[in-house]
C-alpha cells in the first residue's frame, strides 16, 4: 500500500487550483451580444388581486429560457423596470431579482427565468391589464421581455363561519373563499343569480344550516376553483366541494359546480320524508373523486348533470333516500384509474378490507335518466338483506352487463349508446340522431330541461332537451 505524505497532497490540490484559476482567467467574454428569449411576452391570464390580510393569491409560475447565441461567454445584467414595487418577481437560475448583475452564460447555453406575480387591488369592476418589462443587457446591446397580467378585484372570505344570515348578490365582483367556510346551524347562506364564487385549494363549504343557491336560467351561479382561466376549467381537485353535515339542508337551482374533489356530499340528515338537499337544473362536473355522494343522505335532483369524475358520478353509500328525474350521469374523464361503475348504490358500510360493519335502508327512485360512460358496466351495487333495498326505475338508459341484478329490464333500455354531442369536451347534450330523443315518459318527465328550456310534447331522456 502506498501512503502519500501531506506535502504531496497539498501539492496536488495546489496544482488543481492553479489550473482552475487559469481557466477562469482565460474565459473569453463577448463585449456585446443580444440574448435570445424563448418568447417575447410572459402573459398571465386573469388573476385575483391581492387580499390585504393575507399573501393570497399568488400566480402560477411561468418559465421561459434565455439563450446566449454567441460562441463566447457573456456577462448579462437583468432588471425589472418596476423595481421592488413591481407586482412581478423574477428568479434567474436561482438568483432572485428585481436586479441581477453579471450573470455569466456559457457559449450557446441558456438560463431559465421563473416569473410570478402578485397584483394589487385596482378598484375596477372588470379585470384590468397590468404591464411591466424585464430588460437584459450585454454591453451596449439590450433586449426585453414584456410582463403582462390581468388583475380582477374580488370579495374575500377567509376561514369563515357564517354566524348570521348571509346574502351574496354582487354579479360583477366575484367572491373568493380562502380556506374553509361553515354555514352555522339555524343560519341561511343565500347566493343570488349571476354570482361567481371561486374557492381555494383548501376550501370546503360545510353546511350545518341552510344553503340556498338561487340561480336562474338567464343568470346561473358558478362555483369553481380559484383559477379563473380557460386552461383550468376542466381540471379536478382545485377545491374540496360542498359538504352537507348532519342537520344541514339546501336548495340549489341553476348552478354550475366544477373542479372540486367531491362536488357535493350529503351525510345522514334528519329531514323526515322530505329530501334535505334539492337540486334542480344544476351541473356538477370535473371532480377528482365524485360528483355527488350521499352517506345515508336524502337527495332529490331533477334536470341535473353529474359528469366527469375520477371515480363516481353518484355514490349512495350506507343507504339513504334518493330521487332522480331527467338527470344525466356520464363519466368519460379518465381522471382516475377506476375499476367500478361510476353510478354506485349500496346499503352497506364496510371497512377498508371490505368487512361489513353496518347497513342502512336504501330507497332509490330513478326515472328518465341516462347512466353512461367508457366502462363496460357503469353501475355498481352492494346489497345486504339486513336492511331494506327499494329501487324504482323506469325509462332510463343504463350501461350495464348485469341488467337483471337489481333493475327493471322491461322498463329500461340497456347498453344502447345515447349519442352525446362531444364527450371529450364535456358536452353531454344529445346528437340529433340520439335514440334518447322523445323517449321519456310524458307522465313523469320534467316540463323544462337543465337550461330552463321548455321540453317538447314528446320529451327526451336526460338533462338536456334536443330541439
Amino acid at each position: 500500500m502506498t501512503i502519500f505524505s501531506n506535502k504531496y497532497i497539498l501539492s496536488f490540490f495546489g496544482g488543481c487550483l492553479f489550473l482552475l484559476s487559469s481557466c477562469i482567467k482565460d474565459l473569453d467574454f463577448a463585449s456585446s451580444a443580444k440574448l435570445k428569449w424563448s418568447k417575447d411576452t410572459v402573459y398571465f391570464d386573469t388573476i385575483f388581486t391581492r387580499d390585504k390580510t393575507t399573501g393570497y393569491p399568488i400566480s402560477v409560475t411561468k418559465l421561459i429560457s434565455i439563450k446566449n447565441p454567441e460562441n463566447r461567454w457573456v456577462k448579462a445584467d437583468f432588471s425589472v423596470v418596476g423595481g421592488k414595487n413591481s407586482p412581478f418577481s423574477i428568479n434567474i437560475d436561482g438568483v432572485a431579482g428585481p436586479e441581477i448583475s453579471g450573470l455569466e452564460i456559457a457559449p450557446k447555453d441558456s438560463v431559465f427565468v421563473f416569473v410570478q406575480c402578485r397584483l394589487q387591488a385596482n378598484n375596477q369592476t372588470q379585470p384590468a391589464l397590468v404591464l411591466d418589462s424585464l430588460y437584459a443587457r450585454v454591453g451596449n446591446k439590450q433586449s426585453k421581455l414584456i410582463l403582462a397580467a390581468y388583475g380582477w378585484d374580488a370579495h374575500y372570505v377567509k376561514d369563515t363561519v357564517f354566524p348570521a344570515n348571509t346574502i351574496w348578490s354582487d354579479q360583477v365582483k366575484p367572491y373568493v373563499i380562502i380556506g374553509a367556510a361553515l354555514v352555522a346551524p339555524g343560519r341561511t347562506f343565500q347566493i343570488n343569480p349571476g354570482v361567481k364564487v371561486y374557492a381555494s385549494a383548501q376550501t370546503v363549504l360545510y353546511v350545518l344550516g341552510d344553503l340556498q343557491l338561487n340561480g336562474t336560467a338567464q343568470n346561473r351561479i358558478t362555483i369553481k376553483g380559484d383559477k379563473p382561466v380557460s386552461s383550468t376549467e376542466k381540471l379536478p381537485n382545485q377545491w374540496g366541494g360542498i359538504w352537507f353535515l348532519p342537520g344541514g339542508k339546501g336548495n340549489l337551482e341553476y348552478s354550475d359546480i366544477t373542479n372540486a374533489s367531491v362536488g357535493l356530499r350529503a351525510d345522514s340528515t334528519g329531514c323526515g320524508n322530505s329530501p334535505c338537499v334539492n337540486l334542480a337544473q344544476t351541473r356538477i362536473q370535473y371532480c377528482g373523486t365524485a360528483c355527488l355522494i350521499g352517506l345515508g343522505g336524502a337527495i332529490k335532483a331533477e334536470n341535473c348533470l353529474f359528469a366527469d369524475a375520477g371515480t363516481y358520478t353518484f355514490l349512495a353509500y350506507f343507504g339513504g333516500k334518493y330521487q332522480f328525474n331527467n338527470c344525466t350521469f356520464a363519466e368519460h374523464s379518465n381522471f382516475g384509474n377506476r375499476q367500478d361503475g361510476s353510478f354506485a348504490v349500496t346499503n352497506t358500510y364496510r371497512d377498508g378490507n371490505g368487512k361489513l360493519l353496518s347497513s342502512n335502508d336504501l330507497d332509490l327512485k330513478i326515472t328518465n335518466c341516462l347512466v353512461w360512460g367508457y366502462k363496460i358496466d357503469e353501475i355498481t351495487t352492494d346489497k345486504v338483506t339486513q336492511s331494506a333495498w327499494a329501487i324504482s326505475d323506469e325509462n332510463n338508459y343504463f350501461k350495464s352487463k348485469n341488467e337483471n341484478t337489481h333493475w327493471n329490464k322491461t322498463s329500461n333500455i340497456f347498453n344502447r349508446d345515447p349519442l352525446f354531442e362531444n364527450v371529450s369536451n364535456g358536452d353531454y347534450q344529445l346528437k340529433s340522431n340520439s335514440p334518447a330523443i322523445s323517449s321519456a315518459n310524458i307522465a313523469t318527465a320534467s316540463t323544462i330541461d337543465i337550461l330552463g328550456k321548455q321540453r317538447k310534447s314528446a320529451p327526451d331522456i336526460g338533462a338536456y332537451e334536443k330541439f
